[in-house]
Formats: structure tokens, sequence, C-alpha cells
């Protein structure tokens, strides 16, 4: 319950709830569409990262693709200040090589043209750091092998998002986790909120009879001012303002898809760049695949569509959607007065930018569509919300010695915590020596950690010195921490596989608002965790219906095939929400 309510308030606000008609059923649809949401969301982003190691784990191209995300690592590694438009190029240019299957000896001719036409020092640096590493790798036509069902199937991902599937696993996990929450208690009050403004809004009686003596008023005005005293708002909104629980309920609906839309992009962007990615535009409303050609001198108008995110367009049953954008891109193009003979107005050009009324009519059913083209088109690895940490595990323990992951640079600060407890223990025992742990209980224990601080607590990061020796002493001390609410991530599902658990509510302490956590790591903790980890890595239902392991060499191919059949697959009859707050799913297809 939201802490600005006290508990004797959700019998007013259920009160409030059911005199307007609003049943448990209406509030559990609500929430099963905002987790089919976050399914959705938290699928998108973990296909892109699957589909990367897996491809990392390939018998025969494996080594080709491991040494062509190095390279971009290096070449996005090098910064040049002083000329940012000049090394931006030389990115742009390397991935268009990547994208074409280029081999490194093309990549260093390349380096070496562009050399002598621009005015970065960058490139020398580059070049350099290509020959320390050793990277080579030769020219590759067909990134799946040659399995004969996957033989031709185009690349699913740019190497960017493959990249960055890597360069930010930790931080597109925390972005995930911060997500708003909707349970049935937040969206109870969020009902009765809406349901008092508009009651306090209207007020229902007139101007001049706020100001003058509650005597004077009549009697149906006493009862109104009764009601309000009374907060029994939903009364005043159903008797006098002729307001039914559809109204309400779909406001909130299109609140929650416009809250829900906007986590969504900040979590897809750090997958997508507008600069090095596709054509699709995550941090913008809009799309700019299709172009309109309109001048005064010509007697044609033209309308050019890009033919591959056409085709996902198609997939995703999006046609119509996508024709009242090009219907709204093309009145503009008639109305634009700066219009002249050579210039192509397109909807980049002319940017259509919606009212906040409009966007509320777009999102009003935008919940609803989405979830039911998810539970259409999922690939079914997640059930149940509670299935993701398992997964995010998965991820976190494939990467954990990988330089190229972003977990990798987790590790200092785990080893601290372990330290931590190591030393805890010995305090405990009053023995120097601890008995040896096993490899697999130590490397499980160092990824615990790494969830505890970076994956529960919010503001963390690996830079944040300050916030790991505060938990370092409380940990030596065997003493609970006391943090800022807001220093804890909004979802706080991933503290099942966490050190640290959460002691009874917040409570506030000089204006601001604090959660305890225990910070103790018992033995019997220690037991349970083990436990944990035999769920992993979680497996994955191949074309055949036959349960194969996931982020396993040996079952590469088989993984491989139903991740490209998936995201490949033929159009669904469930539409998607296009003009709605949501981004497009992630396995769109880039040209």
């Amino acid at each position: 319950m939201n802490s600005s309510y006290k508990k004797y308030d959700e019998k007013l606000i259920d009160l409030n709830l059911e005199v307007l008609g609003v049943r448990d059923k209406d509030i559990d649809s609500i929430v099963k569409e905002t987790k089919n949401v976050t399914k959705m969301v938290f699928e998108q982003v973990f296909l892109v990262m699957l589909y990367t190691r897996q491809l990392m784990l390939h018998p025969k191209n494996g080594a080709n693709v491991k040494a062509r995300l190095k390279l971009i690592d290096i070449v996005f590694s090098v910064e040049d200040s002083s000329n940012r438009s000049e090394i931006s190029k030389v990115r742009s240019d390397i991935l268009q090589m990547m994208e074409a299957n280029k081999g490194s000896n093309d990549v260093v001719l390349e380096l070496l043209l562009l050399k002598d036409k621009t005015k970065t020092d960058a490139i020398d640096k580059i070049l350099l750091s290509i020959q320390n590493a050793q990277i080579a790798f030769a020219p590759l036509d067909n990134i799946h092998g040659v399995e004969p069902d996957l033989k031709g199937s185009e690349k699913q991902y740019t190497y960017y998002e493959m990249y960055a599937s890597l360069k930010y696993t930790m931080t597109i996990f925390q972005k995930f986790l911060n997500s708003p929450v909707y349970d049935k208690s937040t969206i109870k009050i969020a009902l009765f909120e809406k349901i008092k403004l508009e009651s306090n809004i209207k007020d229902f009686r007139d101007d001049h009879e706020r100001w003058i003596s509650e005597y004077s008023l009549s009697d149906e005005k006493k009862k109104i001012l009764n009601l309000l005293r009374k907060e029994h708002y939903a009364e005043l909104v159903k008797n006098y303002g002729n307001l039914d629980k559809k109204i309400f309920i779909q406001d909130l609906r299109a609140d929650i898809a416009i809250n829900l839309g906007a986590w969504a992009h900040d979590v897809f962007r750090y997958i997508h760049d507008d600069n090095y990615s596709s054509n699709i535009l995550y941090g913008t409303k809009e799309t700019n695949f299709f172009n309109i050609a309109n001048n005064r001198n010509s007697s044609h108008v033209t309308i050019t569509v890009d033919r591959a995110p056409l085709e996902d367009i198609y997939k995703l049953n999006q046609l119509e959607q996508l024709m009242d954008n090009i219907k709204i891109a093309l009145k503009a193009s008639f109305e634009s007065k700066e219009r002249t003979a050579n210039e192509n107005v397109g909807i980049l050009a002319i940017p259509y930018v919606e009212n906040k009324h409009e966007t509320k009519i777009n999102n009003e059913d935008a919940l609803t569509i989405l979830s039911e083209w998810y539970t259409e088109n999922s690939i079914g690895l997640f059930r149940k919300v509670d299935q993701i940490p398992s997964t995010i595990v998965s991820i976190i323990d494939f990467d954990l010695y990988s330089p190229l992951s972003e977990v990798n640079k987790c590790l200092d600060d785990a080893l601290r915590i372990q330290d931590a407890y190591n030393y805890n223990r010995q305090t405990k025992t009053q023995s120097k020596n601890l008995s040896k742990k096993s490899p697999i209980k130590n490397r499980n224990e160092l990824i615990t950690y790494i969830v505890s601080l970076y994956l529960c607590l919010g503001t963390y990061t690996y830079e944040n010195f300050s916030r790991a020796s505060k938990i370092v002493s409380k940990i030596e001390n065997n003493e609970r921490i006391n943090l800022n609410k807001y220093e804890i991530l909004g979802n706080t599902t991933m503290f099942s596989w966490s050190v640290f658990k959460l002691i009874g509510q917040p409570e506030w302490q000089n204006n601001r608002l604090y959660q305890k956590l225990d910070t103790n790591f018992d033995e019997d903790k220690q037991n349970k965790m083990m436990y944990l980890f035999k769920k992993i890595p979680i497996s994955i239902r191949n074309n055949e219906g036959r349960r194969v392991k996931i982020l396993s060499e040996d079952t590469t191919e088989d993984v491989l095939e139903t991740l490209v059949n998936f995201i490949t697959n033929q159009p669904s009859t469930k539409p998607y929400p296009y003009n709605s707050s949501f981004p497009l799913p992630l396995r769109i297809r880039k040209k």
C-alpha cells in the first residue's frame, strides 16, 4: 500500500471502488496485463543477449563472432573529444563493414584509408589496439554455419546490438528492474485517486456556494458537502457526474501504458542506438523507414517504404496503423509552407507531435492489445514473472569472466563483499583459517554478491566505491543496512537471489523514507543459495518440443535454430499497438 495512506484507508478505498462497481476481476485483469508487458520487454532484450552468446559458442563461427565483437569494443573504447564527428564517422564505417561481413584485413585497410581522410588520431590508437589484441577474422558469409535448417538465414540482430547486449548487460538489467510496479494495492490506490480528483475538480457546487455559510446551502448541496467530508467521492461522481467505472479504468489503463512505454524505451535504448544500429527509432514515437517526396513543381507525390521493416510491420499485423502514420505525414507535407521544389518532406522532416489528449486516446487500449499480442507471440520462456530472476542469473553466470561483458566489471566489488563475509566468519569462529570452498560454491557466491549489489540496490555502480565501503563495514560487523528507499530498485524480485533481506516496511526518518536490510549470510542461507543455482541455466523448448539447456556449447545449434525460427515467424493474428507509447519489438528485422 502506498505510504501516503494509513492502514484504515484501505477500507475507505475499497468502499469507494465498490460504489462504482469495481470488482476484483477488474483489478486482476490490469495486473495480468502489466505482467505480460513486463515479460514482453524482458523477453525482447533477453533474446538479443541469448542469440549473441549462443553465436559466441558456435563450434565453427564462434571465434569469428567474438573477434568481431572485440574489434567493435576497441572502436567504441577509443575517444577523441576534439573530433567527435570524425570518430563517429569512423565507428559508423566500421559497423557498416561488419554488417557487410567483411574480414579484419578489409577493416584494417579501410582504417588506413580513413586515416588519410580524417583529422583524428583515434585511428592510430584503434590500429595499435587491434595489433596488440591480435584480432583477426575472415569474411563471414553464413553466420549460423552450415546447418541445413539455418543455411542462408540472415543474422537476426546487428553487430552493434549484439555488442551492446554485452557492454550494457548489468545496466539493462538495472533499467528493467527499475520498472513501475503495478500490484493490486497500487492499482486500487490509483483508481481511488482518480475518483477523488474528479470529485474535487467538479465539486458539484456552484463557485459562489463555496464561500457562503453551510447553513445557507440547499439540502442537496449539504448532502454533497457531507459526502466530500466523509471522502465518499465515488457516490459524488456516480450520482452527480454520471460517471461509471469504465471511464476510470480506461483512463488508468492509458496512464499505465504511457508509464510502461517510457520505461520500455529506457530499457531498449541501451541495445538500440539510432546512430549505429537500425532504422527503428526507439528514442522517439515515429519511425523513419518511409519517406514522402512532395514538391510543388512535380506532378507526382512519391511515398517510398523500405522493404525489410515493412515486412516486419506486416508480421506484427500493423499495416493499418502504419497507413495512419503515413496519412499524418502526407497531410503535414501538403500543409507545410516551407516546402520547396527540391525538398523531400518525410515524417522526420515534419515531425508530428501528439498533444496529451491524443496520447491518452492512443494508449487507452494499448495495454490490453500488447498483452494479447505477447500471449500469442511469446517464445514461451516465461509463464510467470518470477521465472525472470533465474534467467538473469543464467546470463550473469555465463558472462562472469568474459572481458567483453559489463558483468566482469562487477567482480572487484563482489570480491570485496566476499572478503567482508570471510572476515565476519573468522571473527565469529575466532579462527584465522576457514575451510576451503569448492570452485562451484565460490563462483555462486560471487554471482550472489553481484546480484545483491547491482540488481537490488538502485543507485549502485562499479564506480561508487563509497557505497561499497559502507556496505563492507556493515557486513564485517554483522550489522543491518539502513538505506534510502529510493536507493532500492522498484522491482524487488532479485532479492530472492540476494544476501540482503528486506526487513519490515520503509520508515520515515528525517523526512526521508528508509528501508532496513539484513546482511546475514549464514550457513542455512548459503545452502539455500546453492539450491537456487540448480535452476540455471534455464532450458528452452526447441522446434521438436524437446527442452534443451541454453548457453551450452553442446546445444548451440539447437538453440540457435529455435531462436531464428521464432524471430522470423509468420504474421501475428493479433495487432501490435503501433500508435501507442510502446516501442516496437527489438526483434524487428534490421536492414
